[in-house]
């Protein structure tokens, strides 16, 4: 029985700007790492398709293969700004995708811990003991809305009809990114995690929590199935594109196969070079002994003797890699490498990992020693504040708007 999967639908638009991407450390170990990747394309006429596949393919390249930042936390922020970046560069390239963009959702399993980074309003869910919650930060309009709802500010029927409430504060377009959630959480085993787009919006959380509810064999893509299935029968007019990924975390602890994340690891052939250097000192070192040894032995019996050495029997150790699966929206497999085995890590010893909230059921709280550059600072609600800020609560939302009856 699979522990991920992930399922897309059209919906009553004419192309899938939505795009999501698993990528996994192992298929043998269900306590190995996991990458999910969702992002919610907007810009028509094939710019959301462009922006979403774009977005989820620079943050995978970045965060396996180019970063060496051994911190999780930091190598997911580094990887959404690379994903902006190459947004705002194939812009400058093809001016008639000015406008085009996308949410973001980058999210990794390691260990027992959830880390995520957002941007923009698709839903990171965590059920746990029959109860849904929203884990990251609603960067649309509408959440701003419901924040004044519960400070008594406006209704609750004013928020549901706020004529922007589907305008987004945030998103990756490749200019400077207004909020970025960062932050994290301790699992449980049998804590079920759910990515969407807002598609997904058009089932109330009850009905979403009922869902899950039923899967009592952990079916995941049956149950990605079946909230699929759930919007479709709502038959909403012009309903928007819907994509669902979701994880089961069935079991507890570290990789037994594995010593390191190989997302944690800094560069190997650093580790190789600064290796090279301790042997090549022992080299001098064992020179300068033998050497000293020799002079000694001329000195007192007035003639050289021969000195021999005899050949080491260790060898040093090295990284192997092997290939492992990364499977796509579209179900194909490409290439990726893992590490070999070895001995599992200590979570709590991991300074790679960093802190993470003590207690699961509270509210997420951002990483203080995750936070984001010197251009930007963590706001209370655990999301990071450029300098500028978000927009306030009125109708100059600039271009990062989605109207509800538009592509998104």
């Amino acid at each position: 029985m699979s522990i991920v999967g992930g399922k897309q639908s059209l919906g009553q638009r004419e192309t899938q700007e939505d795009a999501f991407r698993i990528i996994l450390q192992s298929e043998q170990d269900p306590k190995a790492d996991i990458l999910l990747l969702l992002a919610d394309g907007m810009g028509g006429h094939a710019g959301g398709e462009v922006a979403s596949n774009l977005a989820l393919e620079s943050i995978e390249k970045h965060f396996v293969s180019v970063s060496q930042n051994p911190k999780p936390l930091k190598r997911l922020h580094e990887a959404v700004i690379a994903a902006n970046d190459a947004i705002g560069q194939r812009v400058a390239q093809d001016p008639k995708l000015r406008g085009m963009g996308c949410t973001v959702l980058a999210v990794l399993k390691i260990g027992d811990r959830l880390l995520w980074a957002s941007v923009g309003d698709s839903v990171l869910f965590l059920y746990r003991n029959n109860r849904l919650r929203r884990l990251n930060a609603d960067h649309s309009l509408y959440g701003e809305l419901l924040e004044m709802v519960r400070a008594g500010k406006i209704t609750q029927a004013e928020a549901d009809h706020h004529p922007k409430r589907n305008s987004l504060r945030s998103a990756v377009m490749g200019d400077k990114l207004a909020l970025i959630d960062l932050s994290g959480l301790e699992l449980q085993a049998g804590d079920a995690v759910l990515l969407a787009s807002d598609g997904l919006e058009t089932l109330e959380d009850d009905a979403i929590r009922q869902i899950l509810e039923r899967d009592q064999i952990g079916d995941v893509r049956g149950v990605c199935s079946d909230l699929l299935n759930a919007v479709d029968e709502r038959a909403k007019p012009k309903q928007d594109n819907t994509t669902v990924v979701m994880y089961r975390h069935a079991h507890e602890g570290m990789s037994g196969l594995y010593r390191d994340s190989r997302w944690t690891l800094r560069d190997a052939s650093s580790r190789f070079s600064g290796l090279r250097g301790m042997l090549a000192a022992g080299a001098v070192a064992i020179g300068v002994i033998l050497l000293g040894l020799m002079i000694w032995v001329v000195g007192f019996s007035g003639k050289p003797e021969a000195v021999q050495t005899a050949p080491s029997d260790r060898s040093v150790d090295t990284v192997d890699r092997s290939e492992g699966a990364i499977t796509d929206s579209d179900g194909a497999e490409n290439d990726g490498d893992q590490l070999q085995e070895g001995q599992p890590v200590d979570p709590a010893q991991d300074d790679a990992i960093g802190e993470t909230n003590p207690d699961p059921n509270s509210e997420s709280q951002s990483f203080e020693d995750d936070t984001p550059p010197s251009d930007a600072s963590p706001d209370p609600a655990g999301s990071s504040v450029g300098p500028e800020g978000a927009d306030p609560v009125d109708d100059s939302l600039g271009d990062a708007t989605r109207d509800s009856d538009s592509g998104s």
